[in-house]
């Protein structure tokens, strides 16, 4: 997929080189960045479709859970970038001031009463700007580190979206203010099963030499998947909901670069 002219950044992302004739411009996008855009939007498309059209959504009112968790899922995808700005700017921070548009806060209420409006406003109220801002902030300050980021994003996505569809609809025992012990249970098998998947999938992406990361047997990535489940969980419970998609990503990123994965 890349070209003998491509050189390996500083943590090992494969990037390409550009050396522009003088006087010519010098070309914004490389194919990975143009199919990853592509590649980003129209999967958001199809999730909206998905949520607004599948019976089994509309009938259980789970739009916004929908929508969250299977976002999640770009980060399978945005491998394919070269640029961290085109990533960050041009494929996450649209949805910001989108999902500003849409939350009940907002002054146009032609967008406010949409689909996606109504999505947003399932929940707590910026809840799904947060995790815009997440998605954007990772991809542009740890675009060289996408595995440590994506691993960030499948435990907001994945764990904390399960935590709260599973807590909300089955959850019985509290044990820290709303939370449940049936939540929080979800919220750490959905962030383990997500995690060691990201761990394989990126692992594979390695040996195809599309990208390079750290290699793990899959004992080691395994056993890393169990204690970011565990510490997902126990950062999903202590924090309150309205901010969970700021917490959960953030916080597992710092962890793991402390770790030094």
């Amino acid at each position: 997929m890349r070209s003998d002219a491509g050189m390996l950044s500083h943590e090992g992302v494969r990037k390409e080189k550009y050396n522009p004739q003088p006087d010519s411009v010098a070309i914004m996008f490389t194919q990975g960045d143009i199919v990853g855009l592509v590649a980003v939007y129209a999967y958001v498309g199809l999730v909206i479709v998905l949520a607004a059209k599948l019976k089994i959504v509309r009938s259980a009112k789970m739009h916004r859970k929908f929508v969250h968790i299977m976002v999640g899922n770009i980060v399978f995808i945005w491998w394919v970038f070269d640029s961290s700005y085109v990533m960050a700017l041009l494929a996450a921070a649209p949805f910001i001031p989108l999902l500003i548009l849409a939350s009940p806060y907002s002054p146009v209420k032609k967008i406010r009463d949409s689909f996606i409006g109504q999505t947003t406003g399932e929940s707590h109220d910026l809840g799904l700007v947060y995790y815009a801002i997440a998605w954007t902030a990772l991809a542009f300050f740890l675009f060289d580190e996408r595995l440590i980021a994506s691993i960030a994003i499948v435990s907001m996505s994945y764990g904390d979206g399960m935590g709260g569809l599973i807590g909300k609809r089955f959850g019985k025992k509290k044990i820290c203010g709303p939370k449940t012990l049936e939540g929080t249970t979800a919220v750490f098998v959905a962030t383990t099963l997500a995690t060691f998947v990201v761990f394989v999938f990126y692992g594979w992406l390695n040996a195809q030499h599309l990208i390079i990361v750290p290699e793990f047997s899959l004992a080691a990535a395994g056993l890393f998947s169990l204690l970011i489940g565990a510490f997902v969980a126990v950062v999903e419970l202590l924090t309150p909901g309205q901010y969970d998609n700021l917490v959960i990503p953030f916080g597992t990123a710092g962890l793991l670069l402390v770790a030094g994965l």
